[in-house]
């Protein structure tokens, strides 16, 4: 497991500094075509952004994933302060090519997060890139230095089209290699797995399944509603994933059906009782193991096939 995460690391730091290297190439690109046609104050902003990266190149380059991975938010931030400026410069010439980097950075992130804070990130990004078509009906035009050609507006959005294709491609294609790294560790996992149960041998597996129906029909360990497949395997001198199988295996249902099952069962019997004449129906599930009301009706529709109540009003007719 910790080969994985150490072969994800490096993966994650090469997908850092050959997105500096792109970016560096990128930028420089176009800081050259802004100050070769004179496009200000955008020529002045992208050249600052493309030294800047060529300056900051060690991060990436010289520290590990683990080391430099603090930077990333603080990066995401600056970028987007940057190409929050652009937008406007652009969107006020009616030019909507610009929000195409905007697509970069959720795209990004899935490399670098967890599944919360890329959703975090893309909700982020998307509410900066709506808040433009409100701040510039306000800004006038006259603000700029100038109105770009539209022979320079139409080579400014074929580079912007082919640099942020180009760099979703890149993202995309490390993910999927992260994505077949776990993918080949987990199969890896699962044949392990098999493998443990298969050298565990027939007769320890009928002998371990047979314990567990012992030990729940002489500790009914199920009215306990904090009761865990762990504290099970712990009692039994096994472990979770032994006792999960065979109960898949023998009864083809998982722990959670299988303990509630015999929690349903321990209701139907005090209700065979008539401890629904003297005590409350929640009563009578909390001492059966179920921990809220929802959860047990929820249980016995799903094993009984009709609600508790209408079980009880059955039991009543067949009397």
């Amino acid at each position: 497991m910790l080969d994985v995460l150490l072969e994800i690391e490096i993966i994650k730091k090469k997908v850092c500094v050959r997105f500096s290297y792109i970016m560096i190439i990128g930028l420089s690109l176009f800081a050259f075509y802004y100050f070769y046609e004179g496009i200000e104050p955008m020529n002045y902003l992208i050249g600052i952004l493309s030294l800047l990266h060529i300056l900051l190149f060690f991060i990436p380059y010289k520290l590990s994933y683990e080391s430099m991975r603090s930077f990333i938010p603080v990066y995401l931030v600056f970028i987007s302060t940057i190409l929050y400026i652009e937008s406007l410069f652009f969107f006020i010439f009616s030019q909507i090519t610009i929000f195409l980097w905007y697509s970069i950075i959720p795209v990004g992130t899935v490399i670098f997060f967890e599944k919360e804070k890329v959703i975090s990130w893309s909700i982020s990004i998307f509410i900066i890139a709506c808040s433009v078509f409100i701040i510039v009906p306000f800004i006038p035009k006259d603000y700029f230095y100038q109105h770009p050609a539209d022979g320079q507006l139409v080579v400014i959005n074929i580079m912007t089209v082919i640099m942020t294709t180009g760099l979703i491609l890149f993202f995309v294609y490390y993910q999927n290699k992260i994505n077949q790294i776990k993918e080949l560790q987990l199969a890896k996992y699962k044949i392990k797995e098999d493998k443990d149960i298969k050298d565990m041998g027939n007769i320890k597996f009928d002998n371990l399944y047979t314990d567990i129906l012992t030990y729940f029909s002489e500790k009914k360990p199920y009215c306990d509603p904090d009761f865990t497949i762990l504290q099970l395997a712990k009692d039994l001198n096994s472990n979770v994933k032994y006792i999960s199988k065979v109960i898949k295996i023998k009864q083809n249902i998982n722990f959670n059906l299988f303990l509630n099952i015999y929690r349903v069962n321990q209701v139907k019997e005090m209700i065979a009782m008539n401890y629904q004449n003297k005590y409350t129906l929640g009563y009578i599930y909390f001492k059966s193991g179920f921990r809220n009301q929802s959860t047990f009706n929820k249980a016995f529709k799903n094993i009984e096939g009709i609600t508790p109540s209408k079980y009880i009003e059955n039991k009543k007719i067949l009397r």
